[in-house]
């Protein structure tokens, strides 16, 4: 499964170099990419016939925010990296993502990765809130420190290296 980073500068030909697989995306990574080089690449994988489009399951897609909101009540995933995920999922495919935030959720979902450059995950994160005020873990999603009043934080819980999960 192919996020937008795997269209988006020097990843793109090293898929090519990929033997004998056939790729897959949404509709809405295809929609996200605006640039000239983005376009052309995902043009040419469809003409080449490598590329299929999936589209996420609507039970499995709330199944999978909800677990999200676990590992980070505040996540920066887009609703195109959760139609990616959730997809992947569904297909009990790989991710190929670049996506620090996209490989984390994946690593906890236990959704297996594969880099093709950039940087990869080495600790799996969870996030929580913590009051910059009186040092409280916050319970909700809110900005706002239920106890004393204060600005809840995201900070990230104690991790553990990646020992279990298979990344290429």
């Amino acid at each position: 499964m192919l996020d937008a980073t795997a269209f988006i500068g020097l990843d793109f030909p090293l898929l090519q170099l990929i033997p004998d697989v056939d790729f897959f995306t949404t509709l809405s990574v295809e929609l996200e990419l605006k640039d000239f080089r983005s376009r052309m690449n995902i043009d040419i994988l469809k003409n080449t016939g490598r590329l299929q489009f999936g589209t996420p399951e609507k039970n499995i897609l709330n199944e999978l925010k909800k677990q999200i909101q676990v590992i980070d009540p505040q996540t920066p995933l887009s609703p195109v990296d959760l139609d990616i995920l959730a997809v992947t999922y569904q297909l009990n495919g790989t991710l190929i993502s670049n996506d620090m935030n996209l490989q984390n959720a994946a690593v906890h979902l236990k959704i297996p990765i594969r880099v093709i450059s950039g940087k990869k995950i080495t600790h799996p994160r969870k996030w929580q809130l913590k009051c910059t005020s009186c040092g409280k873990i916050g319970e909700t999603a809110s900005q706002t420190c239920a106890f004393c009043g204060g600005n809840l934080k995201r900070v990230t819980k104690k991790t553990t290296k990646l020992s279990s999960y298979q990344i290429e």
